[in-house]
């Protein structure tokens, strides 16, 4: 079934041409089990070159066994298989910090291995709860786009339209070599907690799933329409004033993703709003990151010691 859906996908989100080469992310879970057989089934008619990599963040002590799991499916697809570990900073959010090594890894080997693409497992439920996540948040209406399903670094996600149940189905019909990460079972994790509220939501909407990640779709096609390029890192704050509402706001939305690397809240675009029309101070933006005008010009820089609410200032002695 869903090979089905990542033709379509691949063909309607314009993933990757014809001839391209794909690294494809395997964390030994059933999610990336199923992206490497699919992409190995539909690899010959699109003449793709595959290659498999799983990371071994070095978190977990049976994190071996998921690589191992990784191993073996790629060996029995026959797609080439590197097994990568990374070390991660244990400070700030653990799941960020192992992320931004996963994707740093990930990258690496695609150039090692002459890949254009790197293909990782996220679904259309994935999706439904980053949309979740983020309205919890206070993102405005641009960050609802959440997961991307075809980054401008190269990372695309060919899962994106398909549901978890569907994908889950998948494995187990064709007996994939799998392992459960035991953090996907974690309520400490606020994407397991978000994960518990969908089935009283399907109560309500049966598709609210789909409408979630339909959502997410309209909101990136809502910034495309009203900041059709990105965002440059310095800002003239003149134009900026006097755009109209929402396309400054969305490009200041856009903005604070691309200083950042995470989505701006509804509370950082209002204090942003107030600075270009004249308001005094800086505005401190995730991730530590101070926005400022500086010479008429929207500027931001990183301030990692700044404390904020979940870091605060150390006390003197």
């Amino acid at each position: 079934m869903i090979l089905a859906r990542v033709r379509r996908t691949f063909d309607e989100r314009e993933l990757a041409p014809r001839g391209a080469r794909v690294l494809v992310g395997c964390s030994g879970g059933p999610d990336s089990a199923a992206l490497l057989h699919a992409l190995a089934r539909i690899a010959p008619e699109r003449e793709l070159s595959l290659f498999a990599a799983s990371v071994n963040h070095g978190l977990r002590p049976d994190a071996d066994r998921d690589v191992e799991a990784a191993r073996a499916l790629a060996s029995s697809l026959d797609v080439p298989f590197t097994a990568l570990r990374v070390e991660v900073k244990r400070e700030g959010s653990l799941q960020a910090a192992a992320r931004e090594a996963r994707y740093a890894a990930l990258h690496a080997e695609a150039a090692r291995v002459g890949a254009s693409h790197v293909a990782v497992g996220h679904t259309q439920d994935d999706q439904a709860e980053t949309v979740l996540s983020r309205l919890l948040r206070g993102v405005g209406v641009i960050g609802l786009a959440s997961i991307d399903p075809a980054r401008e670094d190269g990372v695309i996600r060919p899962l994106i339209d398909c549901r978890r149940e569907d994908v889950r189905a998948h494995v187990a019909r064709h007996g994939l070599p799998h392992v459960e990460d035991p953090s996907n079972a974690d309520p400490r994790f606020e994407r397991v907690r978000l994960r518990a509220l969908l089935p009283t939501l399907r109560e309500e909407d049966p598709r609210v799933v789909e409408h979630l990640a339909r959502l997410a779709d309209e909101a990136r096609g809502l910034a495309a329409l009203v900041s059709d390029e990105e965002p440059e890192a310095r800002l003239p704050v003149a134009p900026l004033a006097a755009a109209a509402p929402l396309g400054r706001r969305a490009r200041l939305s856009r903005w604070v993703e691309a200083r950042s690397g995470r989505p701006a809240k509804r509370a950082h675009l209002d204090a942003l709003e107030r600075l270009v029309g004249g308001g005094p101070g800086d505005v401190l933006l995730p991730g530590g990151t101070v926005a400022r005008i500086e010479d008429g010009v929207l500027v931001a820089a990183p301030e990692p010691d700044r404390p904020t609410r979940s870091r605060p200032a150390e006390s003197s002695p």
